[in-house]
Parts: structure tokens; sequence; C-alpha cells
């Protein structure tokens, strides 16, 4: 038995690895600022890169690292390592509101199963740092 392979047949397997690779890309929106960003009222930096990565330091210390997507309004952070990961079943993905005015990121909870990531998120003035 053999396989012959048609141009449609690549076209498709083209199509289908593009989208693949595509899916797995995060999804930032145009408007999402990236930089690394200080709490006002905590010694706390939160850094997010054009690639879809984002950090958390205290001081020097990392203390969570992991992937984010943005689009419109809305920001999932997925934790992935890090002493302050939340990382169990259920917890490692939390959605925000966001909004970014005047050097500004506001977070607002929609939804998030890790309480230390919402108290850690939420409340917080995160000043962009030049």
């Amino acid at each position: 038995m053999s396989t012959r392979v048609t141009g449609q047949g690549c076209v498709s397997a083209s199509a289908l690895a593009l989208c693949s690779t595509l899916a797995l890309s995060p999804v930032l929106a145009a408007d999402f600022p990236t930089g690394a960003f200080m709490g006002k009222q905590t010694p706390i930096t939160m850094s997010f890169d054009d690639k879809g990565q984002f950090r958390v330091q205290q001081g020097d210390t990392l203390e969570v690292t992991g992937t984010y997507s943005a689009k419109a309004s809305e920001l999932k952070l997925t934790d992935t390592q890090g002493p302050w990961a939340c990382t169990r079943a259920g917890e490692q993905t939390g959605t925000y509101n966001w909004k970014y005015e005047n050097g500004v990121l506001t977070l607002i909870k929609l939804s998030d199963q890790c309480e230390d990531r919402v108290q850690s998120l939420v409340g917080v003035t995160w000043q962009r740092q030049k």
C-alpha cells in the first residue's frame, strides 16, 4: 500500500501547522503596556515582555514567572514557576480586567482561584517604570 501526497494535502498540512503555531502564540492586545511596573503600596515589581512572558520580583528576588495574554480589556496570567507561583490544579490561571491610564496599570479580578495572586494584584497602583 502506498501513500500519495497531493498538492492539496500539502496545502492543508501547511495550513494546519500554521494554525497550530498561531494557537500556541500569545495573544497580545495592541494597546497592552509592556515593560516594568512597580506597586506603589508594595516593594513588588511586575514586568511584561512583548513575547507573552511575565515576571514578578520582590527587590532582586524572582518570585514568579509565567505567561500572559491580553485582548481588549482582558488579561490572563498563568503562573509557571517560582516560590509564589500558584501551581495547584485550577489555580494556575487568573483572568483580570486591565486598564492603563497616565502610566498606571489597574487590575480588577474577573476570575481567579488563587487568593494570594488576587491579593497581590488587585487594589495596587502599578506605576510604569522608566
